[in-house]
């Protein structure tokens, strides 16, 4: 069975999205899927020379416009927006050709709608099934206190809310997205499945190293909603020993950077490498994830946590409602009210006075192996594929 699988950004770029891409498009290979992908133009190759490449033994078609409308968090100006959206006429003409070129049976689009509203066009065209998974309420970014942003909400919304009306099936990745999604009216009765996040555990690379004293870490985007800004001013209050290891890049940092002035033991890394994780959970032994409570952040799972589990790190995370659908306190994490430094604060002193988390570690790993390991997770979209394309 082949699958084309259309992506608003992929490798070579590393975030929570091209990683879960990576890890869906690898397992399904192993199972006998052959996935075939296309990029937008805002997703550059690994050489700008390419248009066609192969990772991991997958062909990537490549349709890259330039670096300025690259994907990144800086918001672009409405005039290059209005840019972007036009190239989605191009973009549709390119997916259209390479989906009757490759003679695939099914059409995975997946967030944002520019990937959605491609491949409707082609699953019109070809007759082919059309699955849109759905990862993040992402229009959720433009919902600001004046009229501009609320009107780029609205119709972001709409054609978010359009597409996955026309999608012959929904893919969520947790079941707080499927009940948002749920209280759409035009989604009301729309057939929708829930793949979770999950790991790659082919690729955690097992190290125990013993410390004198613990360390605190966190991995990934340094954004506004992750509350690192309340993990550091924990810190400097506690004055503790312990350092508090930060690895990742984002329009955080140089803010961060400057709370953190004065105290030596919060160290600031550089952005890691995906093939280079392992060095930076070698390094911590306490991955903190402070999320602050939000429309967002809770109806999305964030990766790193589950990666965090797989690698035997004590997880400490805020209670937004992606983090409890993930752990149970005490049982294979420990949690925290979002946005309550004091909560962190009692959750950190009661780290540092108990010396023995090995059940809590044990039951985070047996909890990845068993309920969200990419290799049994993607067998529910072989199974998906098999009941779209027989209904056709």
């Amino acid at each position: 069975m082949k699958v084309l699988h259309i992506l608003y950004q992929s490798l070579p770029n590393i975030s929570g999205s091209s990683i879960r891409s990576r890890d869906i498009l690898n397992n399904q290979l192993k199972i006998g899927i052959e996935p075939i992908v296309i990029t937008s133009p805002f997703q550059n190759p690994k050489r700008n020379v390419d248009s066609v490449e192969e990772i991991d033994g997958i062909k990537y078609y490549r349709t890259f416009s330039n670096n300025n409308e690259l994907v990144n968090e800086n918001k672009s100006s409405f005039f290059l927006q209005i840019k972007k959206f036009f190239r989605i006429i191009k973009f549709s003409l390119k997916v259209f050709k390479i989906a009757k070129n490759e003679k695939v049976d099914i059409i995975h689009a997946h967030s944002m709608f520019f990937c959605a509203i491609a491949g409707k066009i082609s699953s019109i065209t070809l007759n082919k099934p059309l699955i849109y998974e759905v990862r993040s309420l992402w229009e959720e970014r433009f919902k600001k206190k004046n009229i501009f942003n609320y009107l780029i909400f609205s119709f972001v919304t709409f054609l978010e809310t359009f597409c996955m009306f026309l999608a012959d099936h929904i893919i969520a990745i947790n079941q707080n997205l499927e009940i948002e999604l749920q209280k759409r009216l035009l989604l009301k009765n729309q057939k929708i499945t829930v793949v979770e996040n999950a790991v790659d555990l082919v690729r955690v690379v097992d190290s125990e190293i013993i410390r004198n004293e613990l360390v605190f870490g966190y991995i990934g985007t340094l954004s506004p909603i992750e509350g690192l800004d309340l993990l550091i001013s924990i810190f400097k209050k506690l004055e503790i020993p312990n350092k508090l290891l930060i690895f990742g890049g984002g329009i955080e940092k140089e803010k961060l950077k400057k709370l953190s002035k004065g105290y030596n033991n919060i160290i600031f890394m550089s952005k890691v490498s995906n093939s280079e994780i392992f060095t930076a959970y070698n390094q911590i032994d306490i991955i903190v994830n402070p999320r602050k409570s939000s429309y967002l952040t809770n109806s999305v799972t964030p990766l790193k946590t589950l990666e965090a589990m797989a690698y035997k790190k004590l997880v400490l995370a805020s209670d937004v409602g992606g983090m409890k659908e993930l752990i149970q306190d005490e049982e294979n994490g420990i949690i925290f009210k979002a946005g309550s430094l004091t909560q962190l604060e009692k959750a950190i002193v009661k780290i540092l006075d108990r010396d023995d988390f090995n059940d809590i570690i044990y039951n985070a790993y047996n909890y990845i192996d068993k309920k969200r390991n990419w290799y049994k997770k993607v067998k529910l979209y072989k199974k998906l594929y098999i009941n779209l394309k027989n209904e056709k």
